[in-house]
């Protein structure tokens, strides 16, 4: 008669459960400090069931508190931390070959222990997180806390991230024998597509031309899961328009098709789990990986990655420092690839030394491997050296660019009829390539200019190179240099740069000149309606005379001869962008920047006006207004520190 057949052991679920019990207490507690007890600190400090203001702003911190609770319930990385530790725990017979021969002679089959083992690390994460759930709810209602149907979207979103987190650490642990392994293995792959690429990135920056943005992390990154989720799943509150700003709404909680992403993935790892777990030999229990078509793949691995970061801090730290100049001036194909060939070689055998389990293996097999490796590896460097895959030669078509702009002295948009011009100036700078690099090594007189590329389809492309901006090559009117010089020297975009994005519509409210004596003194002089009124004209006229734009020619160093005498200005401002650096670092809204001369609070912006001896409307503007006499002067640095000494 045929034997029955479970797929669950119930006496081994409850050992587990009884053995383990330190994980899923520590993660409990974890969850009860940052949840229920949060909330309750929290409500009890607001004291919100008995707050005597008004109902909307209840409601707000109320909003305020769950929207924190969702942000901590969210975060993946104690979620993966703990679905690792169960995972590696429930399977740690796997690891100590006694252990693993035991537990497969008892009376079940393979298919009973893993159902059960998987189960028992599963349910290690998902009752401690519907116990500190149900205690939330609970406190928030006594609490007076309302909104706490989002935590139940928390919730979910949080079970997803376990059973992701711990279906791939329990695949992990198929492939390895060794306990200290399966950690490193778990959090490696977790973030081993972003650190390829970033490696590959670097590569590429220090071998070609112009690198400097070579890539941008994006939707590619879904490959390293952690990371992904660390940044793409998260709670926001949501506030009204119009009547209701400043009211929060709702709260939207972000990456609800992400986790919907990876719970079906963690589907598929559970059964591939359980595939190599059917075929798993009890024999690869202490074995740094347990399938043996992999170990190739790993020592390859090891030497391509360790090979090329240590090579890249060592020409990054050492050859480009001893010689004294910028990084990338050095011929540094060479360097990289001897660093690549010498350190792949000791990681290389490094991990053979870990598969293998011993010192001595120093084979003729496996020096010949090496050996393919590194033609392999310098291969690879020779195509980007020789930019086969035209990286540092790409300019992208104009009708493929929806903006661009170039950034020298400060950021400027580059106009729709001026597009083909830059692209014809990039080409240009791609292929003076050689001389422009000698320039800089002479350190004749270069300055470092940025172009970035918006693209209609999405992407973005940036390039960063230090062009001559000697006397010689400004003279010449077509030349890259002066050609973007002569770009931000327009009136409109200096306005743009001195008064933001939105300057045709600022409201002026305030404004101030410093003011200086030859008798050591100092003040700020505040401007009334009419003389902020005739100021701001002065400083226009002055502008679209092209008297003013020299000061802020850094690349020149003309700057160095204005006046210490800077204007300042407070306005309002209803546009999206609050200033110049904000419009080119916020650009679709992927960055937020700040520049030092300029402060925002809400729609307030201060900025100020540097000029000199030929912003002559400004100086007569001051001069008619009384704001410098016989007292007060205009005085450059040189100027000022001579009456000081």
């Amino acid at each position: 008669m045929k034997s029955k057949t479970s797929c669950f052991n119930r006496t081994i679920f409850w050992k587990n459960v009884t053995t383990f019990w330190p994980m899923w207490v520590l993660y409990l507690l974890y969850l009860l400090g940052t949840m229920p007890l949060f909330v309750w600190s929290q409500a009890k400090a607001d004291n919100i069931s008995n707050m005597a203001q008004n109902a909307q702003e209840i409601a707000n911190r109320s909003y305020y508190i769950v929207e924190t609770v969702l942000d901590i319930q969210l975060f993946p990385f104690p979620v993966f931390v703990f679905a690792m530790a169960a995972g590696l725990l429930v399977f740690s017979y796997l690891y100590v070959p006694r252990n693993a021969n035991m537990i497969h002679a008892l009376p079940v089959d393979r298919r009973e222990l893993f159902v059960t083992n998987y189960l028992s690390g599963l349910s290690f994460l998902i009752v401690p997180q519907l116990l500190s759930f149900v205690l939330t709810l609970l406190v928030s209602l006594a609490s007076g806390i309302t909104h706490i149907q989002y935590l139940m979207t928390g919730l979910l979103l949080s079970m997803g991230e376990a059973f992701f987190a711990y279906s791939l650490a329990v695949l992990v642990a198929m492939f390895t024998g060794q306990m200290i392994a399966m950690p490193v293995f778990f959090f490696v792959l977790n973030y081993l597509y972003v650190g390829c690429m970033y490696l590959l990135g670097m590569v590429v920056t220090i071998l070609n031309y112009g690198i400097s943005d070579f890539w941008n992390p994006g939707a590619s990154c879904i490959l390293s899961p952690l990371y992904y989720l660390n940044n793409n799943v998260r709670a926001r509150l949501v506030y009204g328009t119009g009547a209701k700003a400043g009211m929060v709404e709702a709260i939207e909680i972000r990456g609800m098709w992400l986790v919907g992403i990876y719970t079906a993935v963690a589907v598929v790892f559970v059964a591939l789990a359980y595939q190599i777990y059917k075929r798993r030999q009890i024999e690869t229990a202490g074995d740094w990986l347990s399938i043996r078509v992999l170990k190739p793949v790993f020592r390859w691995g090891v030497a391509a990655c360790g090979g090329i970061l240590l090579s890249l801090v060592f020409v990054e730290a050492f050859i480009a420092y001893a010689i004294g100049i910028d990084g990338n001036l050095i011929n540094a194909y060479p360097w990289v690839a001897g660093g690549i060939i010498v350190f792949g070689f000791v990681c290389f055998f490094a991990a053979e030394m870990l598969l293998d389990k011993r010192f001595r293996v120093f084979t003729k097999k496996r020096l010949v491997e090496w050996g393919c490796f590194c033609v392999a590896a310098v291969l690879i460097l020779t195509l980007f050296e020789l930019d086969v895959f035209g990286i540092e030669r790409r300019v992208p078509q104009k009708e493929d660019i929806e903006t661009a702009f170039v950034y020298m002295d400060y950021p400027v948009e580059v106009a729709e009829e001026d597009l083909e011009d830059l692209r014809k100036l990039h080409a240009e700078i791609v292929a003076n390539k050689k001389a422009n690099l000698e320039n800089m090594k002479n350190k004749e007189g270069y300055y470092y200019t940025t172009i970035r590329y918006y693209l209609k389809d999405g992407g973005k492309l940036e390039r960063r190179y230090a062009l001559p901006v000697t006397e010689e090559y400004l003279s010449d009117a077509e030349s890259p240099a002066a050609r973007f010089l002569e770009w931000e020297q327009r009136a409109e975009n200096l306005k743009k740069q001195l008064f933001g994005p939105g300057y045709e519509t600022n409201v002026y409210q305030a404004g101030s000149i410093e003011r200086y004596s030859e008798d050591r003194e100092y003040n700020t002089y505040a401007l009334d309606g009419e003389e902020l009124t005739q100021i701001l004209e002065a400083v226009s006229r002055d502008i679209e005379a092209g008297n003013l734009g020299k000061y802020y020619a850094y690349c020149t160093g003309e700057q160095n001869v204005s006046y210490m005498n800077e204007l300042s200005f407070e306005y309002r401002t209803d546009d999206n962008y609050y200033d110049n650096y904000d419009y080119y670092g916020s650009y679709r809204g992927t960055a937020q920047t700040f520049d030092a001369t300029s402060e925002r609070e809400g729609g307030q912006v201060y900025t100020s006006v540097r000029f000199g001896a030929e912003c002559t409307n400004i100086i007569e503007t001051l001069e008619k207004l009384g704001m410098i006499d016989d007292t007060w002067n205009l005085m450059t640095s040189e100027e000022y520190d001579r009456v000081v000494q």
